[in-house]
C-alpha cells in the first residue's frame, strides 16, 4: 500500500512541476521613437533582479512570466510599465 501512496505522489509532484514552469515564456519585442529603432534601452522585470536591454536594432528578448509586468526605460524618456499576456511579442514607442 505504501507504494502505490509513493507512486501517486511522485507522479503529482511531476505535474505540479510541469503545471508551474508551463506559464513561463520567451516575450521578444521593438522598441522604437519616432519610428526609429532605440538602442540601449532597459528592459526589467517588475520587483526582479531580471533585465536586459535593447540591442542596436531596438530588439528585445527576455523571458517572463504571464501577469509579470515589463519596466522600460531610457534616460530622458518616460518610463513604461506593460503586462505580459498571452501574446510573445510586445512593441513599445517610447515617448
Amino acid at each position: 500500500m505504501k507504494t502505490n501512496f509513493k507512486w501517486i505522489y511522485a507522479l503529482f509532484l511531476v505535474m505540479f512541476v510541469q503545471f508551474s514552469f508551463a506559464q513561463s515564456k520567451t516575450v521578444s519585442g521593438t522598441i522604437l521613437q519616432d519610428g526609429q529603432p532605440l538602442p540601449g534601452v532597459s528592459v526589467v522585470i517588475k520587483g526582479t533582479n531580471s533585465g536586459t536591454q535593447s540591442d542596436f536594432d531596438g530588439n528585445y528578448s527576455i523571458k517572463a512570466d504571464v501577469g509579470q509586468t515589463l519596466v522600460f526605460s531610457y534616460v530622458s524618456l518616460k518610463t513604461q510599465s506593460i503586462v505580459v499576456g498571452q501574446s510573445n511579442t510586445i512593441n513599445v514607442t517610447m515617448t
